[in-house]
């Protein structure tokens, strides 16, 4: 072997991925079962379209997904977690604009034990008034503190930009939306959302077959008890107009920058190629905007870019804080970046190194039935096939230079949403 001659890098063209197990439950719930793995732990992924896309006004939604473990009719919210912690388990809430999840990590040997308190917690939380109170203190709090910070200030009026009007990706939280919450609407939510026929089971990692029974008989028997259907709710950005805002916060050190326009969603045939684009100009370490912005200008620590994929929507995203004496020039930078993309190839060197980078990215992001049963997840709620979890390698590696100077010209030409802040 000669260690002075770098090893020749090669392309991977395919992963074999195992494929999940489709069962659905007495109930109705379809569960995607992952067995593999070398540890007998399992994680229990319960996903809800119970997300800030179906309510009202924002906050309410993340709120009663916070507030599951809060209390039973059984247990307290502490009974609730030394129940938990006696099993080794860990439980773990999640909400975002389109659904809302609770993850369950357990030894699997106590797969029955903790499964049936966490269908406690799902089905007959009872959100007690003294916890909404404190959370609602809380959050209020926190939300006064962040709305001093140039990147949380930047980030909401980017989103509402970009999503203007009602629509639930450009709302943010106010300290009304906060003082609204009371146990009684998040309850009525939580009736109304968190039902068998509103959900879907993702479980993996090491267990035995007596582990899918223990989940049919517990959540199998969980009935519905909603005061009637889900009713899909349409929004529209047809009141878009790119612009360009800067707002003075004469207290700041940094000044928050977010610079993007619309774009495709993960159905888009598009997509995987603009995430190429994506990374070369500021998706990892060694991008074009990391090289101006850091290495050659000095005008911030790190600046980075990227898609965003929502299930009804998407967008591109430039991100950074810089010196504010820095601002005009950052942005300048930022400009001509996307211009040498509109006009000049990319050459092979650097597209095989981008190419490079994301295999290393999709790899990593495979490693683990539990990883795995997440990408599997968002395929199940894209309604794409699972082949795609082959494919996107497949159609990163076979993007061009010149594909991607006309996906430059078709996404980046027009004007851009901006936002500064500081």
């Amino acid at each position: 072997m000669n260690r002075v001659a770098e090893p020749a890098l090669t392309l991977i063209s395919k992963i074999d991925i195992t494929l999940p197990e489709k069962i659905v439950l007495d109930n109705g719930i379809q569960v995607f079962v992952l067995n593999a793995g070398e540890q007998e732990v399992t994680k229990l992924d319960i996903v809800f379209r119970a997300g800030d896309w179906y309510g009202e006004f924002s906050t309410l939604a993340a709120n009663v997904n916070e507030l599951l473990d809060s209390g039973t009719a059984k247990r307290t919210a502490y009974e609730i977690s030394q129940s938990f912690d006696q099993y080794g388990a860990y439980l773990n809430t999640t909400c975002n604009f389109d659904t809302a999840s609770v993850k369950l990590f357990t030894l699997s040997r106590f797969i029955p034990e903790t499964f049936s308190l966490l269908l406690e917690i799902i089905s007959e939380a009872i959100f007690p008034d003294e916890e909404v109170k404190i959370l609602r203190d809380q959050s209020i709090q926190q939300l006064k503190i962040n709305s001093q910070k140039v990147n949380y200030i930047s980030r909401n009026n980017f989103n509402k930009m970009l999503f203007p009007g009602d629509h639930p990706y450009g709302r943010s939280s106010s300290v009304a939306d906060y003082q609204k919450l009371n146990s009684a609407d998040l309850l009525l939510w939580h009736n109304q959302y968190y039902q068998p026929q509103n959900c879907l089971i993702f479980l993996s990692g090491r267990f035995n077959e007596d582990a899918i029974k223990s989940l049919n008989q517990i959540f199998g028997k969980w009935k519905d008890t909603s005061p009637g259907k889900i009713i899909e709710k349409n929004f529209s950005v047809e009141n878009y107009k790119p612009e360009k805002k800067y707002i003075e916060k004469n207290d700041a050190l940094q000044t928050a920058i977010r610079i993007g326009c619309h774009a495709p969603n993960k159905l888009h045939p598009d997509y995987i190629p603009l995430t190429v684009l994506s990374t070369v100009l500021g998706g990892y370490f060694g991008s074009r905007l990391m090289s101006n912005l850091r290495e050659e200008r000095g005008y911030t620590y790190g600046v980075g870019c990227t898609l965003v994929s929502w299930l009804h929507d998407g967008y591109f995203l430039i991100s950074t804080q810089v010196g504010k004496q820095h601002r005009e020039r950052a942005i300048e930078q930022i400009y001509l970046e996307i211009k040498r993309l509109l006009e000049e190839k990319i050459s092979d060197n650097e597209l095989n190194r981008v190419k490079n980078y994301m295999t290393g990215v999709y790899q990593r992001s495979l490693d683990g039935p539990m990883l795995v049963s997440d990408r599997i997840r968002s395929t199940v709620l894209y309604n794409q096939d699972f082949n795609v979890l082959n494919t996107y390698l497949q159609i990163m590696n076979s993007t061009n230079s010149d594909q991607l100077i006309e996906l430059a010209n078709r996404y980046f030409s027009n004007e851009m949403t901006e936002v500064s802040v500081g």
